[in-house]
């Protein structure tokens, strides 16, 4: 969230590019569209044992608010950008104006929304499905307090340069499954979120003369997908 010109803002977390293939072991199922705004992030478990049918754990269900940065499975490394500009000719003039200036594509990361799982108490393998039942809202934010002017900066220095799906906001689905199998005595966790593209950089105010001033650093991000991350 964005509060007017220079007021307090977002403050939280980080996320990025999405390259490279999933692991074996490790699946990120994305799915686009908007749903409905919901709270904190909840867990469902479920146990199967060995005489068959479903049955509560033998521990309490896990609920809470679960941490803003899950990393995702198979990002590649952080990758930094030049901060050198060319130099500019006397007697030029620039528009005057805030900007944002992206220096690290920084490792992506998921908001969770909700959080599941299923143990097999069985000797052989189960199908599972996953259902998201809570939804939530991921937008452009910053390491630090940013005014609205400086969050549409930060948007679209991310999608010209890195990420074009990046948006706003981002309001994750209720109702979305995915399937899977649950090898004998092991479990499958699922996760599922909005991804954010995080990078790291500054904002700057650019004068007339085109010089920079009032640099302050910053980790900043904007929502790209949502999915379900299983392991």
């Amino acid at each position: 969230m964005f509060a007017p010109d220079g007021g307090a803002i977002v403050r939280g977390g980080a996320i990025k590019a999405h390259r490279g293939a999933l692991s074996t072991t490790v699946a990120l199922i994305a799915v686009a569209g908007f749903g409905t705004p919901a709270v904190a992030a909840t867990a469902t478990p479920v146990s199967v044992n060995a005489s068959g049918g479903t049955a509560p754990t033998d521990e309490e269900p896990v609920e809470g608010e679960y941490d803003e940065d899950l990393p995702l499975p198979d990002e590649p490394p952080e990758v930094k950008f030049p901060d050198d500009e060319p130099d500019m000719p006397d007697g030029l003039e620039c528009k005057p104006g805030w900007f944002f200036k992206i220096t690290k594509n920084k490792k992506n990361t998921m908001s969770v929304k909700y959080h599941t799982f299923v143990e097999n108490k069985k000797n052989y393998t189960i199908d599972y499905k996953f259902t998201s039942k809570k939804s939530g809202t991921t937008e452009v934010g910053a390491s630090v307090a940013v005014s609205a002017d400086i969050g549409v900066k930060i948007l679209g220095s991310i999608k010209a340069e890195i990420q074009a799906s990046a948006k706003k906001s981002w309001t994750s689905e209720i109702g979305i499954e995915t399937y899977g199998k649950v090898k004998a005595k092991s479990t499958v966790k699922g996760n599922y979120g909005i991804s954010k593209e995080n990078v790291y950089g500054y904002k700057y105010y650019r004068g007339s003369a085109c010089q920079k001033s009032n640099k302050q650093h910053m980790t900043a991000w904007a929502p790209y997908r949502e999915g379900w991350v299983v392991s």
